[in-house]
């Protein structure tokens, strides 16, 4: 469970700029923690489970057990439907009648099912036959409590280990106006420009929602729009609903769409969305370039890295330390999972050198895309790849170094000489 927070900074203390160290020391009471809050438990990858119950109220009783598991997807039926390949696996809840029972065991194992069977003084006849036709576990309401989750998250890491899922990085600024979208557009247009991956922007910007405008596509189709309909949202409509440049597509963001009070509702299914994204393509990208918004925080948990955008200036730096502390002491984000990119930055116009910004924000990897504000512009307002903008490489190489950490490539044969060339300059 995700908890609302203030984002605002309590006692942050931040002097000048002394001999090249900068102190960015947060004053706390008595030098504690606050405690963390306890969460729900959760399986690793969201499973769609079909409990066959014919006893209301064991239904009632499973339902309230089953609302304690996050990522778990429950539909009770009293009987086997036709179509079971929508479910990773089915929960049998064992009755009386001995053939029924046995049945459904035979049907599902046919079917190649993962089965689960739930009871309490079940019928030897059903227990072998549940053994001879390979049931996952048989289970006692007793026991339940103790046994049924971790039933759960191995078959969840099961279907995990045989699907191909994207991971998601987190472009947010760490102070409005830092170049997160930029940074995200850059990132895009990049990996897909050097591979054949499919690659996701997703625009979080829940106010201004500005890559529409700076890559130049045309949407009809946004962020609301697709949790507004998220049942109806398969493999294929989930890949045809986006806007499309060749392996590039963009879940665009309504302008303003924070303030359709009624529409936020839906977001509630925002995680839910993200993982059918997750689940047809190679890369995600988000672009949270207001910061943390309490309707978008499902982004952050779902992250492999963040990637915190700022600038070489003092406020930039304070304010991404207040971020950096509501992401590892509220949202239990590892730090290790977390990248700084200085955007702008010149070794000529400011004295705080990147070495500063690690020791200030404790963060040690650190990199930087160069204030170029031509080349910026260009990409920006003419909307095209940024290799092809300008004879300056040096942004263009500075972001394949960034690729390099977060998403390493395997190039096709027609561009890996191409891309050693980039990091053989570096």
């Amino acid at each position: 469970m995700l908890m609302f927070f203030d984002v605002k900074e309590k006692n942050m203390n931040l002097t000048k700029v002394n001999n090249n160290v900068i102190d960015l020391s947060e004053g706390t009471e008595s030098g504690k923690k606050e405690a963390l809050p306890l969460t729900q438990q959760t399986l690793p990858f969201p499973i769609n489970v079909l409990v066959i119950c014919t006893d209301s109220t064991h239904q009632l009783n499973l339902s309230a057990h089953f609302s304690k598991i996050k990522n778990l997807h429950i539909e009770f039926i009293k009987n086997i439907p036709e179509q079971i390949s929508l479910y990773e696996l089915v929960l049998i809840v064992a009755t009386n009648d001995i053939i029924v029972a046995q049945k459904a065991i035979k049907k599902l194992a046919n079917g190649g099912v993962t089965t689960i069977l739930l009871g309490d003084n079940i019928d030897s006849k059903i227990i072998r036959t549940a053994m001879q036709f390979h049931v996952r576990d048989i289970i006692s309401f007793e026991s339940m409590e103790q046994e049924l989750f971790n039933t759960l998250n191995l078959c969840a890491n099961e279907v995990l280990s045989r699907r191909k899922i994207a991971p998601v990085i987190t472009i947010i600024n760490g102070k409005s106006g830092s170049g997160a979208s930029f940074i995200t557009g850059c990132l895009g247009e990049v990996i897909a420009d050097l591979c054949a991956d499919e690659i996701v922007l997703v625009d979080a910007d829940l106010h201004y929602g500005s890559l529409t405008d700076s890559l130049q596509l045309e949407t009809n189709y946004f962020l609301n729009d697709a949790l507004d309909e998220i049942d109806q949202l398969d493999n294929a409509a989930i890949k045809s609903m986006m806007t499309r440049r060749k392996n590039l597509s963009l879940l665009a963001c309504k302008p303003y769409a924070q303030l359709e009070s009624e529409q936020n509702k839906n977001f509630i299914y925002l995680e839910p969305l993200l993982w059918k994204i997750k689940l047809n393509h190679d890369l995600v990208l988000s672009d949270l370039s207001r910061g943390l918004e309490t309707l978008t925080l499902p982004m952050i948990s779902l992250s492999k890295h963040i990637l915190i955008v700022v600038q070489q200036n003092i406020v930039s730096l304070r304010e991404a330390k207040a971020l950096l502390e509501q992401l590892t002491k509220k949202m239990n984000v590892n730090i290790d999972n977390i990248i700084i990119i200085v955007n702008r930055y010149s070794n000529k116009v400011s004295n705080i050198s990147l070495n500063d910004i690690k020791k200030a924000l404790g963060i040690n990897i650190v990199f930087c895309v160069s204030n170029n504000y031509q080349l910026a512009s260009a990409c920006t307002d003419l909307g095209s790849p940024l290799s092809k903008l300008s004879k300056n490489k040096t942004i263009h190489h500075e972001i394949c170094t960034i690729i390099d950490h977060i998403y390493p490539i395997e190039s096709p044969p027609e561009k890996k000489s191409f891309f050693k060339r980039i990091f053989r300059r570096l």
